[in-house]
Parts: C-alpha cells; sequence; structure tokens
C-alpha cells in the first residue's frame, strides 16, 4: 500500500484555488473586475465567507 503522508497536492490545490481568488479580489477592489461590482458578489460566487477569505489574503 502507497505511504500518503508526504503527498502535498491537496494543499497545493487548495494554494492554487486561492491565489486565482486573490487576483480576482485585487480586481474586484480596484474596480477592474468585468463581472463583480462589490467584494460581497465575489464572495457569493465563489462560495466564501470573508472572514476565512481575509485570513488567507493576509
Amino acid at each position: 500500500m502507497r505511504n500518503n503522508s508526504q503527498d502535498s497536492t491537496l494543499e497545493r490545490n487548495y494554494l492554487e484555488k486561492y491565489r486565482f481568488l486573490i487576483k480576482e479580489y485585487e480586481q474586484v477592489k480596484n474596480k477592474t473586475h468585468p463581472l463583480y461590482k462589490k467584494v460581497m458578489d465575489f464572495y457569493a460566487a465563489n462560495d466564501t465567507c470573508r472572514k476565512s477569505f481575509l485570513k488567507y489574503y493576509n
């Protein structure tokens, strides 16, 4: 059986997702995002809460 204790696939995917979300978040804050006009629209569309997103953003 394979030892998966050193497998960082989930962590890597999670970080990749947040990197993408941070780029979009900064576009929303700069008012240059084509879809979202408000940050709350961004949170709702990406199914994330403000508290957890800002924890990783900071």
